[in-house]
């Protein structure tokens, strides 16, 4: 016979295993320790938006690292009253942001808001200084992650608008002052 404690215990269980191996799929974690993944994986919150919320608004203060699960989320910046698309992120293809809110504090410089109905999983800054802390050794490596990938990303980034902007915006040299 199960009780229900037993019951509760293994939905846990599951769902704190579930999330474990899709930390283990996403870049950030990639070839961290066990023991770091499965403590992130338990400090982490599902959080879940309809299409069409906002999820992060720029110049509020960001608070944590967000990795899609399931659905699309629309990147963009307000830039004097024009809203400006920077990039469509998704489960099957590049899936999280905010990555840099887990090292300092700062004002989001973007928004995002549910492109669809979305499913994220979020880890908090102070759960990543807590997972840090009891695992020194691998606070290095991973702050190298998050570094490398945010290159990575502005280089995407930067490459996406060089392909998109006006022949009138290149310039070669820079103009007389």
């Amino acid at each position: 016979m199960n009780l229900p404690e037993q019951n509760f215990d293994l939905n846990v269980l599951s769902q704190l295993t579930e999330t474990q191996e899709f930390l283990n799929r996403m870049p950030i974690f990639s070839g961290a320790p066990a023991g770091v993944v499965k403590m992130f994986a338990y400090l982490a919150k599902k959080e879940e938006y309809v299409k069409g919320e906002n999820i992060v608004s720029g110049d509020i203060r960001c608070d944590r690292l967000f990795l899609i699960m399931s659905g699309k989320v629309d990147i963009f910046q307000m830039v004097e009253g024009r809203r400006f698309h920077l990039q469509l992120l998704s489960a099957d293809s590049f899936n999280y942001f905010g990555e840099l809110a887990l090292l300092a504090e700062f004002d989001w410089f973007f928004s995002a808001r549910a492109w669809t109905d979305v499913v994220l999983l979020t880890i908090s800054r102070e759960a990543f200084t807590k997972v840090m802390e009891r695992f020194p050794d691998s606070y290095q490596a991973m702050v190298q992650k998050i570094i490398k990938l945010r290159i990575n990303r502005f280089v995407d980034q930067s490459n996406y608008l060089l392909d998109h902007i006006s022949p009138d915006a290149w310039r070669e040299d820079p103009p007389e002052e």
